[in-house]
């Protein structure tokens, strides 16, 4: 529950939560023996930084040791070699990054005889260097100025040294970055800029050669083209998953669970829901960690009033204003883009989003199955004409993993009403249900070569021109719809589970139960009585 706080006027400020929605979890307790995060929140009082409580998490749950490794040890050991934080613009993503560099420069003591070296990567050199003018600012200010041994300004070659050696400096991304450099900690700042892996690779093997060396990304949530950013993101939500999976869940302890899997990745995400309302103001909350706080001077810089007057300004779709995806992706820290906003057209999806809208008795009907890119979640989805003769698609069930489908369909398909189960015939992870499906007596329509590019151009078609319907609230679909990439196929395009920063197989499942209707549609026979009853039957 979001906390709050009198304003001396009688009324409640907000405050934005401390933990972040989405976050790796810890692999034990975290005090003073199992994290350095307390020891780095000691070299920020002495930097003369005042943090906000979600930044203190930060330093803790960061900055966790690995198992094993206790703070009172000659050489501690962190956990994490990758930390990957996202949270919404201006709220302290640069303060907490100089923060964190400070604590290494300050206080940390590893085996190596060279002193720590702080490589600040962005993708252009003046974005990095702004970190590294943060933290000398904080020293200069502080008791800590005493520790500055040397400061250069020289355009292109700015560097910070202290007297105990630790030195600091910045260059721009790029595949040749880092080249002859051993780096204790790499900050690589704004990741959602980077195109591609190259210069991720070369920075980061930079650290391959110091003890307990981490590299630290922050950014907020990415566009379409930020491919490093999204397949970091990705490899942490799995990892989180993983943990769910079998730990959470009883199946191991933490230490098995470490032992088996790959523990040094941690992704920590304050973000709002996929598909809040943009006034929900728990969700500002959850993506704005700083919303409320003070800071040195006694000010809130980022409060309701702020992001309600951003919110404001957002135009309704085919209207003037700020486009919706841009308040979500810059102030709700949400992977709903330019590039991929409008993969119908702007409000041509929400335009069909009809609460009435249902299959009527006696249509045909087409299921489809189809399965997210990770296979952590597979779905059920139903095609049936309307009252009016128009399509109805409607997503009916979501669970996780794939074991559920095969069993659930041969029990209840006739229920359904179906003609057949639409299932994409090579090439994706719903592929190799079809097998099990066709053994179980279950008939299966294979969509594969040019029916691919006929399942989204087809769906896009009856979008556009008002002749397919959906209920209007089902969150899955509709965050699949705002945000869902496509990729070529010739001189068609598919949608993309892969490259989508949200999980776009339940639109991929109604866009292939409406091509299986289209077919019967063109077919002469008689049609089946349904007991088509599935409203509400999403679980989520």
């Amino acid at each position: 529950m979001t906390s709050s706080r009198s304003d001396g006027a009688g009324s409640k400020r907000r405050l934005g939560k401390t933990v972040p929605r989405i976050h790796t979890k810890p692999l034990r307790e975290l005090n003073e023996d199992t994290s350095l995060g307390y020891e780095a929140i000691e070299a920020a009082k002495i930097a003369g930084r005042r943090l906000h409580p979600w930044q203190e998490w930060f330093l803790i749950h960061s900055l966790e040791l690995a198992l094993g490794s206790f703070s009172y040890d000659e050489f501690p050991k962190l956990r994490f070699k990758t930390v990957l934080l996202l949270v919404s613009r201006q709220n302290g993503k640069s303060f907490i990054m100089s923060t964190r560099l400070l604590w290494r420069m300050l206080m940390w003591d590893g085996p190596e005889v060279e002193s720590p070296l702080i490589l600040g990567a962005a993708h252009k050199l003046s974005a990095a260097e702004e970190i590294l003018d943060l933290t000398t600012m904080a020293l200069r200010r502080s008791a800590a100025r005493k520790y500055i041994a040397h400061k250069s300004n020289v355009n292109g070659n700015k560097y910070l040294e202290l007297t105990n050696g630790s030195r600091y400096k910045c260059e721009a991304a790029s595949d040749d970055g880092g080249r002859g450099l051993s780096v204790t900690d790499l900050a690589f700042d704004e990741l959602r800029q980077q195109r591609d892996w190259e210069s991720w690779s070369a920075l980061t093997n930079t650290t391959n050669a110091r003890y307990s060396s981490q590299t630290l990304a922050v950014s907020n949530a990415g566009t379409a083209k930020s491919d490093v950013l999204r397949g970091l993101r990705k490899q942490g939500l799995d990892r989180i998953a993983d943990w769910e999976k079998y730990v959470e869940s009883g199946l191991m302890d933490a230490e098995t669970f470490a032992n088996q899997h790959d523990t040094t990745l941690a992704l920590m995400e304050w973000s709002a829901p996929d598909g809040c309302d943009i006034w929900d103001r728990d969700g500002w909350a959850e993506a704005n960690p700083s919303m409320g706080h003070e800071d040195e001077n006694g000010i809130a810089l980022i409060t309701e009033e702020t992001l309600a007057s951003k919110a404001a300004l957002v135009g309704k779709p085919g209207e003037d204003g700020v486009p919706e995806y841009v308040f979500r992706t810059e102030n709700l820290c949400q992977w709903v883009t330019a590039d991929v906003s409008a993969i119908f057209g702007d409000g041509f999806w929400e335009t069909q989003g009809d609460p009435t809208s249902e299959i009527v008795k006696g249509s045909q009907i087409v299921a489809s199955v189809d399965v997210s890119h990770n296979r952590a979640m597979a779905y059920l989805a139903v095609a049936g004409f309307r009252p009016d003769g128009k399509t109805h698609v409607e997503v009916i069930l979501q669970r996780a993993g794939t074991e559920w489908v095969v069993p659930y369909l041969s029990e209840h398909f006739h229920e359904l009403g179906a003609e057949s189960i639409v299932v994409q015939g090579r090439g994706a992870p719903a592929s190799a249900l079809i097998e099990h499906l066709e053994a179980a007596g279950i008939p299966v329509t294979r969509c594969e070569g040019s029916d691919l590019a006929a399942v989204h151009g087809g769906m896009f078609d009856a979008v556009r021109s008002g002749d397919v319907f959906h209920v209007g609230d089902q969150d899955v679909l509709n965050v699949a719809a705002a945000a869902a990439v496509v990729k070529d196929l010739g001189d068609v395009q598919v949608l993309n589970r892969s490259k989508s920063p949200v999980d776009v197989a339940p639109l991929v499942a109604v866009e292939q139960a409406r091509w299986g209707l289209s077919i019967l549609k063109t077919r002469a026979g008689k049609q089946t009585v349904s007991s088509y009853e599935t409203r509400g039957l999403v679980v989520v």
